[in-house]
């Protein structure tokens, strides 16, 4: 049998590769059952969704605890939570008995009012900033039962994720994804600099010698593409004088204010902070080049009618995003 493309049996494969369970071992109403547990904290109430008593619940539940040598769920006062190690495999547990319910309905067309789906997404912390208030947005008004799941894209084996289904979609300025990998270009997107207003240096606004002199902060792993504005900064004799370096992109912007440091980010990063905090947006003082934020997803998937919908909303959103491209 196929879903949607996908073999059930490599389905099956990867759910039990959740928690390194034997796939002959797995029965659907536990995982349909994890499914219920994790979404309503409360065994009796799983039950009940997945059509169970709750003594048959219960030992399907102990079953499958013993299978994997896990507890699964903690219970707390107030319900039954997943561990940490549930809660990273509960995406791709949704996703997968998904497609074998879409499959089992004769894979009819993806219909966004009525859906329920959770999309597992890459996305930078920029471009979560810049994009998902407008998306969080759409989706509440066209597909109320449409949830995102954001993970920041990890340094090593970025694309193996989306090989087995485990994310839908990357977003980013990514370079790794290439063969067995479709991509879409959203917008481009281009880097500015913000220092505090009352930085005396920036007082009549950039010049190259203040940008040179200046401390500069950045983020050691924001997932953008510093070594691009180093390399291209290179090119025009600008070494940046580093003066901080923090592990996280969103305490940049706080830091600035009162400070002698500066800060390289994207255009609508910076606009969207200069609205909340005393910055000052300034064009670096040499040209870089405008860099590509492009949408990836697996070719295993190209033809499922849900990943489409949202490739097709995720252009139609941010085509906008390209028209406002900010002057060098």
């Amino acid at each position: 049998m196929v879903v949607l493309g996908f073999p059930v049996v490599d389905i099956m494969k990867v759910i039990g590769k959740m928690h390194r369970v034997h796939m002959e071992n797995l029965e659907l109403t536990q995982l349909r059952l994890v499914e219920a547990i994790a979404e309503t904290g409360n065994l009796s109430s799983a039950a009940e969704v997945v059509g169970l008593s709750q003594s048959a619940a219960s030992h399907s539940l102990a079953r499958l605890r013993k299978e994997t040598g896990d507890p699964l769920f903690v219970l707390t006062s107030q319900r039954m939570r997943p561990r940490r190690r549930t809660a990273n495999s509960y995406v791709q547990l949704c996703n997968a008995l998904l497609l074998l319910r879409e499959g089992l309905r004769g894979g009819r067309s993806f219909v966004p009012a009525d859906a329920s789906r959770i999309f597992s997404l890459y996305m930078s912390e920029a471009g979560q900033l810049t994009m998902l208030p407008q998306l969080l947005a759409y989706l509440r008004e066209q597909a109320p039962g449409v949830r995102i799941h954001v993970s920041r894209l990890p340094e090593k084996n970025q694309g193996s994720a989306l090989e087995v289904g485990q994310v839908d979609m990357a977003v980013g300025h990514i370079t790794t994804m290439t063969t067995g990998f479709h991509q879409r270009l959203l917008f481009h997107e281009r880097y500015v600099c913000v220092a505090s207003l009352d930085n005396e240096l920036f007082a009549q606004g950039m010049s190259f010698e203040a940008y040179k002199q200046s401390p500069h902060a950045i983020a050691d792993s924001s997932g953008m593409a510093h070594w691009m504005v180093d390399q291209q900064l290179a090119r025009h004799n600008v070494v940046r004088q580093i003066g901080l370096v923090v592990p996280e992109f969103l305490a940049l912007p706080f830091v600035v204010p009162g400070s002698d440091l500066v800060v390289t980010m994207p255009s609508r990063v910076a606009d969207r902070f200069a609205k909340m905090i005393p910055l000052r947006v300034m064009p670096l003082p040499v040209e870089l080049d405008p860099y590509e934020i492009l949408l990836f997803w697996h070719a295993r998937v190209h033809m499922d009618p849900a990943n489409q919908w949202l490739r097709q909303t995720l252009v139609a959103l941010f085509k906008s995003f390209e028209a406002d491209l900010p002057a060098p």
